[in-house]
């Protein structure tokens, strides 16, 4: 499994040819910040990294701690339990269990996220998919600033989780 194809700097780079407003509407229309504001997003702007994929890179390795939430704002991702520990380039489509894909306004990483701890399934790029990376502290120290958008973020994070349970339980 390759690592990331690319990986942008810090959104600060005036070289970019992606503006901080094309990022907030990603943001705002992502579920996990639906319902705030761009104004209320900013503070996480200087944190944050567009990263890019190729087919089947590996973003969240299984049994590895991940310290970011991740905005997918191209492409498509897809949470795959390995048989093994970790998918690598000799892993074959028989070895694997899709769990579930995440498309344009999802977001995965929010388990590690929330309860600090290894993840319990890997996820990779089923094609050229891009998002957005919002490490921890960045995350934190913006839920700390503003108890509005905190209550937000988190009843939004709930939400899905609540969803995803949900769906899970039906299959």
């Amino acid at each position: 499994m390759s690592k990331v194809d690319s990986m942008s700097l810090p959104l600060r780079d005036e070289s970019r040819e992606i503006n901080e407003n094309q990022v907030v509407d990603w943001l705002v229309q992502s579920q996990v910040f639906a319902n705030l504001t761009a104004s209320d997003l900013r503070p996480l702007l200087q944190s944050l990294r567009i990263m890019n994929f190729k087919p089947m890179d590996e973003v969240i390795a299984k049994d590895r701690y991940s310290a970011a939430l991740y905005i997918v704002t191209a492409g498509r991702f897809m949470v795959l339990r390995p048989d093994g520990s970790q998918v690598h380039p000799a892993t074959t489509s028989d070895e694997l269990i899709e769990l579930d894909t995440f498309t344009k306004g999802h977001c995965f990483g929010e388990y590690s996220l929330i309860d600090k701890k290894p993840a319990s399934a890997s996820v990779v790029a089923a094609e050229r998919s891009q998002a957005v990376q919002i490490p921890r502290m960045a995350f934190e120290a913006t839920m700390q600033a503003d108890y509005r958008v905190a209550k937000t973020v988190y009843h939004n994070l709930l939400l899905l989780l609540t969803s995803r349970l949900r769906r899970g339980l039906q299959v």
